[in-house]
C-alpha cells in the first residue's frame, strides 16, 4: 500500500528516551487504509501506547522522535507539522481513547463540557456541540446523558469515564481512531455496543480503527489486521486469521471451560461479613441491599455491569464511601491466634488505619492510586513501614521481591510510577496491597491492561495468597479468570444482586436473563461468536430513575415477559442448591 492509497502511513518510526538503552519504538513501518479494522497488540511496555502517542504528536517531554521518521496523514506530513497543523489535526482527524480514563479527564470539569470541547475546540458552535455530546453520550450508553453531562469524572464509575473518553473522540467522526485499551474498563456487554458502536463509525464515514488490547480473542474478533510489537519493533504484520491460528487463540478460556476452583462443601466462621449494604451518592442509590460472606482462604467474584454497584461495594467496605446502611464485619486472625471481630463501619480513625492493614483494596486505577514521582519499590515498601511490619532496607527488599513475582524487574522496581506503562502500574497497586499480608484482598479490575504473561503471572500470586488463607474478592470483567480465581460469584444490576452461587453454575449456566446475556458477550477469537450473542435493546437505566418492577425489564430479552416484571421486583430466591436468582420467569425448585 502506496502513501497515496491510504489515510495514514509510518514509516521507519523511532522513538527514544535518553535514560533508557533500548528504544521505545524501533523501525516501526506500516500504512492504514481507510475504514480499515487494525489491532495492535504486545506485551506491557512493548511499545503500543508509545506508538499511539507519537502519531498523536504526544510524546512525554523526555521522549524524542527521529527526524528520519514520517507520518502521513492522508496528504499531511505530520512529522513535519508545527504546533497548529497539530492541534487542528487531533480530535478532528485523529483522534485518541486514552488507556487511563481517570488521568486522561480533567477532575475540575464536568464531563459534558469535556466531551463538548472535543467539537468546540475545532469551530464549532457551542450550541450544536451540545447537542451532539448528548446524542453521543446516549450511543455509548448513558441511560440518563444530561445528568451525565452534570457530573464531574471522580462521580462515575470507571466504566462510565471510559465511556466518556471514547464520546469525546468520537464526536467529530475522525478519520483514523486510534483507541487505547478501549473496553477495559467495561462489562462485555457494553464492550460489545461500544465495539459495535465504533464499527458503525466505520461504516458510516469510513473511519479507519487502530485498536491496541491486550485481549487477543477481543482483537482477532474485531480487527482484519494484526500488528505485534516486541520490545519497540513490530515483528508481526498479518491478517487477523492467521494471527489467530499461530497464537492458538481459539484455545483460550472461556467462562464454560477451563478449571474452576472448587467451592467448601461447609465453609468454616466468616472473615468478613457484609449484611444489607446499601451505599447512596445524594439521590441515587448505587447499591441496594447487598449481603455475602467470605471465610479464610474463600473467594467471590462479583461481576456485572459498568455502573452496577461493584466497585461502589468494594470502597464501602473499605470504607472509602459513606455507607447508607447495613453492616460490615472483618474478622481477622491477631497475633495470639485468636481472632476478633471489628464492626468496621463503628471504627473511628486511628482504629480504622489499623484494621486497614488487614483488607487491602486493588483499586481500579491504578495510575491514579500511585504516588506519581514515588518509585516502584519505594511505593510497595512504604505499606510495610506504615503498618510496622518493615523498615528502611528490609522493607525496600520484601519489596523488590514482591514486584520480581509480578514480572517488575530491578530497572522497572527503581523506576518512578510515571515512568511506567500501564500494565506495570497495575502490578505495582498489585504488589502493594498484597505486602502486608491482609486478612482480606479486594481485587477490582486486577486483570485490566495486562497482557496474556503478565495476566497468568498476576493469577498465579493470587492464587499462591488465597491458599495461604487470604480471602479474596474478584471484580472483574474477565469473567475467564472469576471463573478461575473465585469458586462463589455474584451478578449485579443497578445496584442490587441479581444471581449468585457456584461459579460453575452462575458463570456457565446462568438463569437470570441478564447474566445470560453478560456471558455470551465474552470475546472467544470466533468471528462468528457475535452472530450468536445475546443483543440487550435499550439504553442502561439512570440508577437516579430505576425503572420499576424487576429493573432489567425494559431492555429483558425473555420471551415471555409480562406485565408482572414492570410492576413488581423479582426477591432473589433459590432455584437450585446452592443458586439463586431473581426472576419472575425461572422455574423455581420442587419444594418451592
Amino acid at each position: 500500500m502506496t502513501v497515496t492509497d491510504s489515510i495514514l502511513s509510518v514509516r521507519a518510526l523511532d522513538v527514544t528516551r535518553p535514560r533508557s538503552a533500548q528504544p521505545a519504538l524501533q523501525g516501526v513501518t506500516f500504512a492504514v487504509a481507510p475504514g480499515e479494522r487494525i489491532g495492535i497488540v504486545g506485551h506491557s511496555g512493548a511499545g503500543k501506547s508509545t506508538l499511539a502517542s507519537a502519531l498523536l504528536g504526544l510524546l512525554p517531554r523526555d521522549a524524542t522522535l527521529d527526524p528520519a521518521s514520517e507520518i502521513h496523514l492522508g496528504d499531511t506530513a505530520l512529522h513535519r507539522a508545527d504546533a497548529e497543523t497539530w492541534r487542528r489535526a487531533r480530535g478532528a482527524r485523529i483522534a485518541l481513547v486514552m488507556q487511563e480514563p481517570m488521568l486522561a479527564l480533567n477532575p475540575a470539569m464536568r464531563i459534558g463540557a469535556q466531551v463538548a470541547e472535543a467539537a468546540t475546540a475545532h469551530g464549532i458552535a457551542r450550541d450544536e456541540a451540545d447537542a451532539r455530546m448528548l446524542e453521543m453520550l446516549a450511543k455509548v450508553g448513558f441511560g440518563d446523558p444530561r445528568a451525565a453531562a452534570r457530573a464531574y469524572a471522580h462521580e462515575l464509575s470507571g466504566g462510565m469515564r471510559q465511556r466518556a473518553l471514547i464520546a469525546a473522540a468520537m464526536l467529530m467522526r475522525p478519520a483514523v481512531l486510534i483507541a487505547d485499551e478501549p473496553t477495559t474498563a467495561l462489562d462485555p456487554t457494553i464492550q460489545a455496543q461500544v465495539l459495535d458502536l465504533l464499527g458503525a463509525l466505520r461504516d458510516e464515514v469510513g473511519t479507519a480503527l487502530l485498536l491496541i488490547s491486550h485481549d487477543l480473542p477481543l482483537v482477532a474478533e474485531r480487527c482484519d489486521r494484526v500488528l505485534r510489537l516486541e520490545h519497540g519493533r513490530l515483528v508481526e504484520d498479518d491478517h487477523a486469521d492467521r494471527v489467530l491460528a499461530r497464537h492458538h487463540i481459539r484455545d483460550y478460556p472461556t467462562p464454560s471451560s477451563g478449571p474452576v476452583v472448587p467451592r467448601a462443601a461447609a465453609p468454616p466462621s466468616a472473615v468478613l461479613s457484609v449484611q444489607d449494604l446499601v451505599v447512596r451518592y445524594g439521590d441515587v442509590e448505587a447499591v441496594r441491599g447487598v449481603s455475602f460472606q467470605l471465610a479464610r482462604g474463600e473467594a467471590l467474584g462479583i461481576v456485572g455491569e459498568s455502573g452496577c454497584g461493584k466497585s461502589s461495594v468494594a470502597h464501602a467496605v473499605t470504607r472509602l464511601v459513606a455507607v447508607a446502611s447495613g453492616r460490615v464485619t472483618l474478622t481477622p486472625p491477631t497475633a495470639s491466634g485468636h481472632a476478633g471481630t471489628l464492626d468496621l463501619l463503628a471504627l473511628s480513625r486511628e482504629p480504622l488505619r489499623r484494621a486497614r492493614r488487614h483488607i487491602q483494596l486493588i483499586p481500579q486505577d491504578a495510575g491514579a492510586s500511585l504516588t506519581p514521582h514515588l518509585t516502584a519499590e519505594a511505593l510497595v515498601a512504604e505499606g510495610l513501614e506504615v503498618h510496622g511490619l518493615a523498615q528502611g532496607a528490609t522493607a525496600l527488599a520484601r519489596a523488590r521481591s514482591l514486584l520480581a513475582e509480578l514480572g517488575i524487574g530491578a530497572d522497572l522496581a527503581r523506576r518512578q510510577a510515571q515512568q511506567l506503562s500501564t500494565g506495570e502500574r497495575q502490578r505495582v497497586a498489585i504488589a502493594r496491597a498484597i505486602a502486608v499480608e491482609p486478612a482480606v484482598l479486594i481485587c477490582d479490575e486486577p486483570l485490566a491492561a495486562v497482557d496474556e504473561a503478565t495476566r497468568e503471572r498476576i493469577i498465579e500470586a493470587l492464587e499462591t495468597r488465597r491458599r495461604g488463607g487470604i480471602a479474596l474478592v474478584i471484580i472483574s470483567h474477565d469473567l475467564p479468570a472469576v471463573r478461575r480465581l473465585a469458586p462463589s460469584a455474584m451478578v449485579m444490576y443497578l445496584g442490587r444482586v441479581v444471581e449468585h452461587g457456584a461459579t460453575a453454575e452462575v458463570l456457565v449456566a446462568p438463569q437470570m436473563p441478564y447474566a445470560q446475556a453478560l456471558v455470551s458477550a465474552i470475546p472467544t477469537g470466533d468471528r462468528e461468536s457475535s452472530r450468536r450473542r445475546i443483543v440487550l435493546h435499550g439504553e442502561v437505566p439512570s440508577p437516579a430513575a430505576p425503572p420499576s418492577g424487576c429493573a432489567f425489564h425494559p431492555r429483558c430479552p425473555h420471551p415471555q415477559k409480562d406485565d408482572r416484571c414492570s410492576r413488581e421486583r423479582p426477591a432473589l430466591v433459590p432455584i437450585a442448591p446452592d443458586h439463586l436468582a431473581a426472576c419472575w420467569k425461572l422455574p423455581l425448585p420442587p419444594s418451592r
